[in-house]
């Protein structure tokens, strides 16, 4: 059970690599990602308080909504430079712009990596 934590505290993560285009806009998705962190960064704490779980694994519920503002930070700053947004280079094997590039591994260093290690 403890590694089921660690992959949903991954989600945002999953959605960068698969579905980068649900985390642009400030639709639908928009706020089914956000209250989707909301909700497992309240459900960490909740569990914690009635001693339900490992309390080690259960911090990881709380790595989507840090991991989301990261996001949106990085891609509000990209939207204003470049006035596009951000390709996932991810899975492309071709040429992609240095931008596209810094923003993904940035991402992967400030967005997916430090909750990782600030949750342990």
């Amino acid at each position: 059970m403890d590694y089921i934590f660690i992959l949903v505290g991954l989600s945002i993560a999953w959605l960068f690599m698969y579905k980068i285009k649900w985390l642009f806009g400030f639709g639908v998705s928009f706020l089914a990602i956000l209250i989707y962190s909301i909700l497992l960064f309240g459900l960490s704490f909740l569990l914690i308080g009635v001693n339900c779980g490992n309390p080690k694994m259960l911090v990881f519920l709380r790595m989507p909504i840090v991991s989301f503002v990261i996001f949106r930070v990085f891609y509000l700053l990209f939207k204003k430079i470049y006035k596009r947004d951000p390709e996932n280079t991810a899975w492309v094997f071709e040429k992609r712009s240095i931008q596209d590039v810094i923003f993904s591994i940035l991402f992967w260093l400030l967005g997916v990596a430090l909750p990782f290690f600030l949750v342990i």
